[in-house]
Order: structure tokens, then C-alpha cells, then sequence
């Protein structure tokens, strides 16, 4: 890789780190592409070669916060067969990431709330759905109704999830892994119930 092209690399990492602690320190709407420009030690024309505005580096934090989760869900159905295991590994673990990153992430889970009534947001929520269906998975072939009845438990996960992070993204208070790891108990208890 030649000098340039580690440059480029290295000024857009600066002006993300830079961005991630002006929405954490100030909020979306408080951070300003100078504040950023600033902070990452970069002229105003720079960050504008990288990034046309705030929303083009939120829409990245946003993509960037999903893959992680997306990479931590695949991690779990390949670590266990044990569906209840999964789910709760998936719920509790993910509570605990995003906690422990709170300050970072609570700007950028807002933000992409904030799109919650547009008609892209079916896309976002059955490829959530579709993650959290994959954890139930066994390797037995299910009958229509079995694919059926883990689509539907699939997409009370995805309800669940979504209304506690967003509970979460409200109140600093709020205990998300506690909580998704109480919802991960009584998920695995349907389950065994319906068994």
C-alpha cells in the first residue's frame, strides 16, 4: 500500500473517531462538520473530499454499529447448537457491547431511529428478523408449520430488541443487558413450552 493511499486511511479513521466523540460529547445536532473538521485535524475542503455531510458519516456509524452486531450474530449460531444458548448469548452479549460503548453509541442508535418511518426501514427490520430467525435454527428440516411458528417467534425477538434498545437509548438508566437477558429466559421458556 503505497504512502497515499495509508494517508487516506488514516484521515478518514481521524475525522470517524473525531465524529463519534462530537455526537457523543455534543449530540447530532450540537456536532458540526467544522467541530469535526477540527477535532480531526483536517481542513473543512478535506473532510468534505471524504464525507458530504453529517449525515453521510452517521449513515457510515450506523452501517458500521450493524455489521458488528450482524458479525456477533453469526458468531453465536456457529458457537452452539443450543438455540435457548444462542439467543440468550445473542440478547445478554449484545446488551453488554452496546453498554459498555454507551456514550458512542446512543447518538448513532438515534439516528438511526430517526428513519423509523420511512419506507427503507422494512429492509432493516427483516434482515434483523432473519438474523434472529437463523438462531432458531436446528438442524432438523422443519415442517411449514415449525418454519412458520420461527418466523413468528423471530419477529417477536425482533420487537422485543428493538423496544428495549430503544427504552435503553432514552433513559441512561436503563439496564439493556439485564433486561434483553430477562427477555432471552422467557423467550427460551416459550420455546421449551411449544416443544
Amino acid at each position: 500500500m503505497s504512502r497515499r493511499e495509508l494517508n487516506k486511511i488514516r484521515t478518514r479513521a481521524a475525522i470517524l473517531d473525531a465524529a463519534r466523540i462530537g455526537f457523543a460529547r455534543d449530540g447530532v445536532h450540537g456536532t458540526t462538520m467544522e467541530g469535526i473538521a477540527a477535532a480531526a485535524e483536517v481542513s473543512r475542503a478535506t473532510l468534505f473530499n471524504y464525507f458530504t455531510g453529517k449525515g453521510e458519516i452517521l449513515d457510515l456509524l450506523v452501517t458500521e454499529m450493524q455489521e458488528r452486531f450482524y458479525s456477533r450474530i453469526s458468531s453465536y449460531w456457529s458457537a452452539t447448537g443450543d438455540v435457548a444458548e444462542r439467543i440468550r448469548r445473542a440478547f445478554v452479549e449484545t446488551g453488554a457491547a452496546m453498554e459498555r460503548e454507551a456514550v458512542k453509541l446512543r447518538p448513532v442508535v438515534g439516528y438511526s431511529e430517526m428513519g423509523w418511518n420511512e419506507t427503507g426501514v422494512l429492509g432493516r427490520i427483516e434482515r434483523l428478523t432473519a438474523a434472529f430467525e437463523r438462531l432458531l435454527d436446528t438442524e432438523v428440516e422443519p415442517t411449514p408449520a415449525q418454519a412458520h411458528d420461527r418466523h413468528v417467534v423471530a419477529e417477536m425477538m425482533t420487537g422485543i430488541f428493538v423496544g428495549m434498545v430503544h427504552n435503553w437509548r432514552l433513559d441512561e438508566n436503563y439496564p439493556l443487558q439485564e433486561r434483553l437477558g430477562e427477555a432471552a429466559c422467557w423467550i427460551a421458556a416459550m420455546l421449551r413450552h411449544r416443544a
